[in-house]
């Protein structure tokens, strides 16, 4: 009897004693976190004032990681944005994914030519050579704002359209008036004779006798133009002295 009772009072004294551990493991997890909320907002604190420069190195090294594959055991993340992106009429118009789809099936190769056509004129430049399928797909990826097309010769071209002056245009065009009485974009001074574009043909007399003898002289001479404003300032003042049958003057504007 004496052993059971000695075995009672220990098992009473040990559920005692357990309970009195939990009770100071909860006192000591709260004062831990009691603390711990103390030291937060100076964490913060000092995380918001952190300078650009530490902000950018985590960046730096986050980038560095990504390009790596090091993303918590991932493959590599791949690039979301390609060259082109945004352009959705050069990335998805019918036409495109048409050309794409005639130069995967009959696997020719093409000679290229790329054409821009400006409001003063049109400039072509022959790619050099010929372009195997893989290379032609690479450049038109390469173009996404350009029109792509094949011609009846099987040849690729690449157009664009460009509402402003040509940069030759720019460096040494004159208005002036050809032998005929056409009002002309010339390349260099109208006495060179290389035309770059003939507009409408002009009445002379009536334009001599109302013109300041300082304009019409500057019109025999050469009215040098370097933008697109001074271009369309020139047509738009000698329109007014465009022959009947030379309506076409506001179409070459366009």
């Amino acid at each position: 009897m004496n052993a059971s009772r000695l075995k009672k009072q220990l098992w009473r004294r040990w559920r005692r004693w357990k309970k009195a551990l939990w009770v100071g493991a909860a006192c000591v997890a709260i004062t831990i976190l009691a603390w711990r909320g103390m030291q937060l907002p100076g964490e913060m604190s000092e995380l918001l004032e952190e300078p650009s420069a530490s902000v950018a190195d985590s960046l730096e090294r986050l980038r560095g990681t990504v390009e790596n594959g090091e993303h918590s055991g991932e493959e590599p993340i791949t690039a979301v944005f390609r060259e082109g992106d945004g352009d959705e009429e050069g990335d998805y118009s019918p036409r495109r994914q048409q050309v794409l789809q005639t130069i995967q099936q009959s696997g020719l190769s093409r000679t290229v030519h790329l054409k821009v056509s400006y409001v003063s004129g049109e400039e072509i430049q022959n790619l050099p050579g010929q372009m195997n399928p893989v290379q032609l797909k690479e450049l038109i990826a390469k173009h996404p704002s350009w029109e792509a097309r094949i011609s009846a010769a099987g040849d690729l071209w690449l157009e664009k359209r460009i509402a402003d002056l040509s940069p030759a245009v720019k460096k040494e065009a004159y208005f002036g008036v050809d032998e005929h009485g056409n009002l002309t974009l010339f390349k260099g001074p109208p006495g060179q004779d290389e035309v770059l574009k003939t507009f409408f043909q002009m009445d002379m007399g009536s334009m001599k006798s109302s013109l300041p003898e300082d304009i019409w002289r500057q019109l025999q001479d050469g009215i040098r133009v370097q933008d697109i404003e001074e271009y369309n300032s020139v047509l738009s003042t000698f329109s007014d002295y465009a022959r009947d049958n030379s309506e076409q003057v506001m179409q070459n504007k366009e």
